[in-house]
């Protein structure tokens, strides 16, 4: 039996109900995970999911722009002379939500979804822009240099597990191969 007790009011309804569906979203994937199941995880009535996020994919909406928001404030405030550099460090490191958050999102574009149902709001490649901009560098764009900092960062966070294991590193070891490769990317990004 779960010992939570059944959420009340609006905002506690809601809180569950995107606190169940990343629980199940990161397990399973959107697409295998039903609103029954979110409903009776969260311990509400599943009609309230519709009633509060329209639809299965508007929850999922919600669940990405949540997490990607608790992902901006554990970065924390933007400095007012703020570089990609500054960034990496902090927005790469991992969090449980950035961990639900990617691979969430890896199995929605897995599944086909459209973009425009996986999140609305990009705080942190919001925040990355506005750096890239304000301090350029090499022959990339802002655009292109953001997005290649952000694939490589994707990319590590998603197959970290995976590409330790195969290169046979240690924690340390790994720690510090994040270091460099994220070096490099950043350095790359800036050199002509």
């Amino acid at each position: 039996m779960d010992s939570r007790e059944t959420p009340r009011g609006r905002e506690g309804v809601q809180d569950a109900l995107i606190a169940a569906a990343t629980e199940l979203f990161s397990a399973r994937g959107p697409k295998a995970v039903s609103v029954r199941e979110i409903a009776k995880h969260a311990q509400v009535n599943h009609g309230l999911v519709h009633r509060h996020f329209g639809s299965k994919e508007g929850l999922l909406r919600a669940v990405q722009n949540r997490l990607a928001a608790d992902i901006a404030d554990r970065v924390g405030e933007a400095g007012e002379d703020e570089s990609l550099e500054d960034l990496l460090g902090s927005i790469f490191g991992a969090t449980n939500q950035q961990g639900h958050w990617l691979r969430i999102l890896a199995w929605t574009v897995l599944d086909g979804e459209p973009e425009a149902e996986i999140q609305e709001n990009f705080p942190l490649a919001d925040r990355m822009l506005a750096a890239a901009r304000r301090h350029p560098a090499g022959p990339l764009s802002p655009e292109a240099r953001v997005t290649h900092i952000m694939s490589v960062g994707l990319g590590l966070l998603l197959f970290g597990p995976f590409l330790r294991q195969a290169t046979a590193q240690s924690a340390g070891q790994w720690g510090e191969s994040l270091a460099q490769v994220m070096g490099l990317v950043s350095r790359g990004s800036t050199s002509r």
